[in-house]
């Protein structure tokens, strides 16, 4: 169970292949790699001994940025530091020219498929690559699914809304989310009255961090969040920074708890997904239980 403060140290594995993306149009793939953060946890994390997973998705209007974007090295190694597994991923971008598998060929029909403009297209395939690596990551044996977060910024707080509530609308399957954090996102391609339509059931708790004064995507799709999270019932941290722009920072930004918005993204966590439970390890189930 992660710590609310910095407890171990951790040890990056870089570029890790976990899957590859069809590119160019058609005929030709790219490997798809992600960085990996990894407490250092003794004994070595195994079946008996798993931790939460933290995905993150980087921003960059799906026409750039990385796994290694700026905001993602500030805040990567932290929640390494307090016990999770921290993966952050590259996706396929515009300039890929992205045709998205059928895996999600549903939500590629939704946008307007092939004729859909470029950058609606690898929204889809990055959505359609954060679904495999939640595959590639939920398959290791350090792994708690049930735990596994999508953390994202701008462009990857769009993939991780998509993911994490517009799949079931479009008949796609997803493994498991326990938690989207939005930061400066949207949500579009869900096709129903309120994307937010199973509270109880598989659809994540939410946090939504977006600057009143964003220039890039405008307040009001975080409001709208919002007001589809109120009506459905949906467990909700909404985080309004005043006058902040496009994706404001995490650790030099207030919460309305008076932490920073960091601090908030971990405490949010002890309240909803780890709620009653301890921190740090946790005492081993008896046998025959899982």
């Amino acid at each position: 169970m992660p710590y609310s403060t910095p407890v171990y140290t951790y040890t990056v594995q870089s570029d890790i292949v976990y899957g590859q993306g069809e590119i160019n149009g058609g005929g030709s793939f790219k490997d798809l790699k992600l960085d990996y953060y990894v407490p250092d946890i003794p004994p070595p994390i195994d079946a008996d001994n798993t931790l939460p997973l933290m995905v993150m998705i980087h921003g960059g209007g799906f026409s750039g940025g990385s796994k290694t974007n700026g905001n993602i090295l500030n805040n990567a190694p932290k929640y390494a530091e307090r016990g999770w597994l921290v993966a952050s991923i590259n996706y396929r971008l515009v300039g890929d020219n992205p045709v998205p598998s059928s895996r999600v060929q549903t939500l590629y029909n939704a946008i307007g498929g092939a004729s859909a403009p470029a950058q609606l297209r690898a929204a889809v395939a990055s959505v359609d690559d954060t679904l495999t690596a939640l595959d590639f990551l939920q398959a290791r044996s350090d792994v708690y699914d049930d735990w596994t977060t999508l953390w994202g910024t701008s462009a990857g707080a769009i993939t991780s809304l998509i993911t994490g509530y517009c799949l079931d609308d479009q008949s796609i399957a997803r493994p498991p989310v326990a938690m989207v954090i939005d930061q400066a996102g949207g949500l579009f391609g869900c096709n129903v009255g309120n994307p937010f339509d199973d509270p109880t059931g598989s659809d994540p708790v939410l946090m939504v961090i977006h600057g009143t004064n964003d220039g890039t995507v405008p307040f009001s799709f975080a409001t709208a969040l919002q007001t589809f999270a109120t009506a459905a019932g949906l467990p909700l941290d909404f985080q309004a920074v005043v006058n902040g722009g496009h994706v404001p920072g995490l650790g030099n930004n207030t919460a309305t708890t008076g932490v920073t918005l960091y601090q908030r993204t971990v405490d949010y966590h002890h309240e909803t997904v780890f709620d009653g439970l301890t921190q740090g390890p946790q005492p081993p189930l008896p046998p025959g239980c899982s």
